[in-house]
């Protein structure tokens, strides 16, 4: 197929909707693991529906070395950019990018999904200017001096401006990409829109919704309930199991939640086997900050329950391992509450899956104050997580030390994964079909800082081996 002729005929190649990512979701959500993956596995009737396909970029080891610097710089990961890392990462976007504009229908939509593909849309607006796409980033938007650091910064949010819309987790990333494209690039913002020549690109605050629906079809499954009664019957404890589930990045506060457990114990001295915590790790550890962490993990909780656990009743049971939809769904039916407090990012879909897993049994939820509000999830329990004493006392409640313990519930008004993505849809036909305005004038930038006018560059090419630079992006 030609990267940048448009099709000229209705074919079997011309799709109006095509969503692109760092992999293709798996055929069926219950296998998936990774929320975001389990997400758009669900909306593959969706995007069926609306003759759409999905496509994913080339692998390639130094296509996933760029996805993984950024990975790290979006969660807050000290970020070593070596010399030469961009152009691979270069590559890949332009590889798919002649992929989807040769099989992207006139007038069709293009939805991008991950920092893998920031460089995408503004080389589909350059080879097919008729199409219309909205960028969705589900990690946080960094701060702009974080972001600005980088050498490659101009590049990257040039390629997230050829978007219409730039969608984002929550109003915190909204503020901080406005924030870097007006103050340190000095292009006008103006009512949550940036002005990029005489078009605007709107940006959202729209974090992808937890799939409640599919979890309350599990929890209800035979099987699931089985396996449920089999975990709970392991732990071997009468009293409440409050759940915690994290990977290894130090964002997820693994760490603080362990301390406020320790204070918890400490302070109110249950009898061992009356009150556990059981985590699970979930995934490998991917940069040295997450090695690091998944060793004080190890650490923490063989301290807590030398300190605590008697013989045979441990007070923090440790699993390292992956649990597909099905086993998470046992995992939330076997314990009574959940710990879901991320510092730096993060949404509350563990917390919406569990109180909807939970249904009338009563769901009781720890959440973190900075990444989520009371109203988000009503009900539940909100808490600093660097406060370890106010994290102590919010266990304490979540364990029933002073009576009931609070119930949460999701909102009647969350969202369901078909009107979410019909809403991106919309917000992208209507800022596609606003046509061109008048060019404002420029912000002035803070002295010190360059605006991203970069040239067009053409189609990267290998470099000359030159001697190795760093770039560290804390």
């Amino acid at each position: 197929m030609s990267g940048g002729a448009q099709p000229t005929a209705r074919d079997e190649r011309a799709y109006d909707l095509i969503v692109a990512g760092d992999r293709v979701p798996a055929a069926d959500p219950d296998d998936s693991s990774d929320h975001v993956d389990v997400a758009l596995a669900s909306l593959r009737p969706f995007v069926a529906a609306r003759r759409g396909t999905w496509t994913a970029m080339p692998d390639g080891a130094g296509a996933r070395l760029g996805s993984g610097l950024l990975r790290s710089l979006y969660h807050h990961q000290r970020a070593e950019f070596p010399d030469g890392w961009f152009e691979p990462y270069e590559q890949a976007n332009h590889a798919l990018a002649h992929t989807v504009a040769g099989s992207a229908g006139s007038g069709g939509i293009v939805w991008v999904h991950g920092h893998q593909l920031q460089l995408l849309p503004r080389l589909l607006r350059r080879m097919r200017p008729d199409l219309a796409s909205a960028v969705h980033l589900h990690s946080a938007f960094p701060p702009a001096e974080a972001f600005g650091r980088l050498p490659e910064h101009r590049e990257l949010l040039s390629g997230l401006l050829g978007a219409d819309v730039v969608a984002l987790p929550h109003r915190r990333a909204v503020d901080n990409l406005l924030d870097l494209a007006g103050r340190v690039h000095g292009l006008p913002v103006r009512d949550g829109q940036i002005a990029v020549g005489n078009r605007r690109v709107r940006v959202l605050a729209c974090a992808l919704p937890a799939d409640t629906g599919g979890m309350r079809r599990l929890s209800r499954l035979p099987q699931v309930r089985a396996r449920a009664a089999e975990i709970r019957a392991a732990l071997r404890v009468p009293g409440p199991v409050l759940l915690s589930i994290a990977g290894w990045d130090p964002a997820d506060a693994v760490e603080q939640r362990l301390h406020a457990f320790d204070r918890f114990l400490a302070e109110h001295r249950p009898e061992p086997g009356t009150v556990a915590l059981l985590h699970v790790a979930c995934g490998e550890p991917r940069t040295p900050e997450e090695q690091e962490q998944r060793e004080l993990t190890d650490r923490l909780i063989a301290k807590l329950n030398g300190t605590h656990a008697s013989v045979g009743q441990a007070v923090v049971h440790y699993v390292r391992t992956s649990p597909d939809r099905r086993e998470l769904a046992a995992l939330y039916l076997a314990c009574d509450g959940l710990l879901a407090t991320p510092v730096h990012h993060g949404t509350l879909h563990a917390a919406h899956e569990f109180a909807a897993a939970r249904g009338a049994r009563g769901a009781t939820v720890v959440v973190s104050e900075l990444t989520s509000g009371a109203a988000d999830l009503p009900g539940a329990i909100t808490v600093n997580p660097h406060d370890t004493a106010s994290f102590a006392e919010a266990i304490a409640r979540a364990a029933g030390c002073h009576g009931p313990a609070p119930r949460a519930g999701v909102r009647p008004d969350h969202p369901e994964l078909d009107s979410w993505a019909e809403h991106v849809l919309t917000a992208v036909r209507a800022r596609a079909a606003a046509g061109p305005v008048p060019r404002p004038r420029r912000q002035p930038a803070v002295p010190g800082h360059t605006r991203p006018a970069p040239p067009e560059r053409p189609a990267p090419r290998p470099a000359a081996p030159e001697p190795s630079r760093r770039t560290d992006v804390h």
